[in-house]
């Protein structure tokens, strides 16, 4: 065991190496950064990427991901941290239609929070958020986010040193690998590490040069209810771009009860004439209270995805993925794998149809009377439609 996994991770090593050599032009991760070689903060309102933009984000999403020729971003922004104290607000709106090829009406299983799959075919809202947005002071902002009902984020960001390190508090998304949107890529969703997860606690971090590092503190055992403020977990990232090529490696520790589990990633994202691509692979591994790490250096879970993504036109974007998740190294037939494929078209300033394609491969080793989380075998196609402002 412990010579397969020097195995594994000497693959895991030289893989990014290579590719770090070979890619010549790269878009990091969050979306976009790399491309105007600039921080997350200045489309973003939140320092680590992602959620609502600001003005100039705004502006740069509304003409397709790029700055018109006479856009003076760095006026605006000056124009934003004159205001000593504002409030912004976004509504974001996704509703689907899945169509099942296999329709099973005795089993009934309906899509959920936790996965877009269904047995039936019928119309899903999918989100439904508001979320507000408080500029307090030059350093401290704060954000308030409700999702059909439930709180997801609830935290305040302090500009520590602006640019270079942030201090996040409250409820937010556990910081780990690739920021993406997407809860039902697999490996996320079996290490409740989905988009659609928060936990509370204390985040740090920043950028130094071209490196990048966040620490977290949280509550840990997230996936007991009765137990859920009771234990502590931490998780950690540092990487670095290295030209065109972003990539990094994380590190989870959670602690349920009388046991530790531990989740190691290593990702990557790059971009060469418009063809992004993201990859990242994790291991999971779960101890006694009290066992030492170095006691049993096995590999109990493996997941891993990689994906591309090409912009045809503006308008027009399309991606692939493949994915899979072993969560018992030890048990033969448990693994699901999944290839998909996407295209969103954007049909208005602040509207998108979005064409998904889920198919699930079958494991050919799972026993006949074990369901898998993932409807094996069962394609879905679904049509989404989405609106913000």
């Amino acid at each position: 065991m412990k010579s397969n996994l020097r195995s594994f991770w000497l693959y895991v090593l030289s893989t990014l190496l290579l590719i770090t050599f070979v890619v010549t032009d790269s878009d990091a991760r969050p979306e976009f950064a790399a491309q105007e070689d600039k921080e997350c903060i200045f489309c973003h309102i939140d320092p680590a990427g992602g959620g609502p933009r600001n003005e100039v984000g705004q502006v740069f999403e509304d003409n397709y991901f790029e700055f018109p020729e006479d856009f003076d971003a760095e006026a605006i922004m000056a124009e934003v941290e004159a205001v000593t104290k504002r409030l912004t607000t976004a509504v974001d709106i996704r509703t689907a239609y899945i169509k099942t090829n296999d329709v099973d009406h005795s089993d009934r299983a309906r899509a959920s929070c936790g996965s877009c799959h269904s047995a039936i075919d019928s119309f899903y809202m999918m989100q439904g958020e508001l979320t507000l947005n408080a500029q307090a002071s030059e350093k401290v902002r704060m954000t308030l986010s409700n999702n059909m009902g439930s709180t997801l984020n609830a935290f305040a960001t302090i500009d520590a040193v602006p640019g270079h390190l942030y201090v996040k508090v409250g409820q937010f998304r556990i910081p780990f690998g690739i920021k993406q949107k997407d809860h039902n890529i697999l490996v996320r969703q079996s290490y409740n590490l989905g988009s659609n997860k928060r936990d509370v606690g204390v985040e740090v971090g920043g950028s130094a040069g071209n490196v990048f590092y966040n620490a977290a503190i949280f509550n840990g055992g997230r996936a007991i209810r009765s137990d859920l403020n009771q234990h502590k977990a931490w998780t950690s990232t540092i990487g670095s771009s290295f030209g065109p090529v972003r990539a990094g490696v994380s590190y989870l520790v959670d602690k349920p009860r009388d046991k530790r589990n531990t989740v190691a990633g290593a990702f990557l994202t790059a971009v060469h004439n418009g063809l992004s691509i993201e990859a990242e692979v994790n291991v999971g591994n779960s101890l006694a209270d009290g066992e030492s790490l170095l006691a049993d250096l096995g590999v109990s879970s493996l997941g891993y995805y990689a994906g591309a993504r090409y912009r045809v036109i503006p308008k027009l974007i399309v991606s692939g993925r493949y994915e899979a998740f072993d969560s018992d190294r030890e048990r033969n037939g448990d693994e699901s794998r999944r290839l998909s494929a996407s295209a969103r078209y954007t049909v208005a300033d602040n509207a998108t149809l979005e064409l998904y394609y889920w198919g699930n491969i079958a494991n050919k080793d799972r026993a006949p009377e074990t369901k898998d989380r993932q409807l094996a075998g069962i394609d879905q196609i679904i049509l989404m439609s989405h609106f913000w402002f």
